[in-house]
């Protein structure tokens, strides 16, 4: 499976270099992501930028759809919604996921990016852009309090969703506290630009030891989760809570900022969460 899915890749690949040579109102294309960095795996999307020459940047982008047909056809796509971004996110034929930007020649040089690896440049465009991009760590930090205040103001949830029984809403949120905010952090205390990078990809950016206590609180959960058993659960959730708490305490010191909770209040926490949680 997985070679089928870099073959179809590379069919994308191909196809996109095919259209951005034979059209004029392109003047380059490029990679970024991890198919620039060099560390993408066969199941890695595409990162793909087009410099459309200014003149012809609103009709080119006005015809979004017809380009995705010249590249083999979408099975679904849709424009991005992140504020600033002209581009389109498409699942092509194959399982190939396509990030495609689309940017005006002219000012393809002024934002940094943190690496590029060029497909086609008829008039230098990749040449000139700004590479060396770094993470924004103060803004990062802010971020990452935030996210950790948040997630401990919230922390008797499963208390109340366990006292409703609401077991797949329990799982969901248990799954993605260990996957997606565990990961993060543990992300985050290797490389603050790791903060920005896909949520899918994160545990491949960390340590055998990390990818290890992921995978071993994750197995746990799911069979507690699985039995519907509260009493097995709960030690289980103590576990990831103390794990937030230690990978958040790792990660701000990496962001050379301070932890936002106090030690005693992140005990009331934990001792409210297991004093309360249900018996059955």
């Amino acid at each position: 499976m997985a070679h089928a899915f870099e073959d179809s890749r590379e069919t994308v690949l191909a196809a996109l270099a095919a259209y951005a040579q034979a059209e004029s109102a392109v003047e380059a294309l490029w990679l970024q992501g991890s198919l620039a960095r060099g560390d993408a795996d066969p199941f890695s999307d595409i990162d793909a930028y087009l410099a459309v020459r200014d003149a012809d940047y609103d009709s080119v982008w006005a015809t979004r759809g017809a380009v995705l047909e010249r590249l083999g056809g979408a099975l679904a796509w849709s424009d991005a919604t992140t504020p600033g971004l002209t581009a389109v996110h498409a699942l092509m034929p194959g399982g190939v996921r396509l990030d495609l930007f689309f940017e005006k020649a002219s000012v393809a040089s002024e934002p940094a990016r943190p690496v590029a690896a060029s497909l086609i440049d008829k008039t230098g465009v990749v040449d000139r852009l700004t590479l060396g991009w770094q993470a924004p760590t103060p803004l990062i930090a802010r971020i990452v309090l935030t996210i950790i205040r948040m997630t401990r103001q919230g922390a008797t949830w499963p208390v109340r969703v366990l006292g409703r029984g609401q077991w797949p809403t329990l799982a969901m949120m248990e799954l993605d506290l260990i996957n997606a905010q565990l990961a993060q952090l543990m992300a985050v205390r290797r490389d603050p630009a790791n903060f920005y990078r896909n949520p899918f990809s994160l545990a491949g950016l960390l340590a055998a030891d990390d990818r290890a206590t992921l995978e071993a609180l994750t197995a746990d959960a799911l069979t507690a989760l699985a039995a519907r058993d509260m009493a097995a659960l709960k030690p289980v959730h103590l576990r990831v809570l103390d794990a937030l708490v230690t990978e958040g305490r790792a990660a701000c010191a990496a962001l050379g900022v301070d932890y936002p909770i106090e030690a005693a209040n992140e005990q009331a926490v934990r001792d409210l969460v297991e004093a309360n949680w249900p018996a059955k």
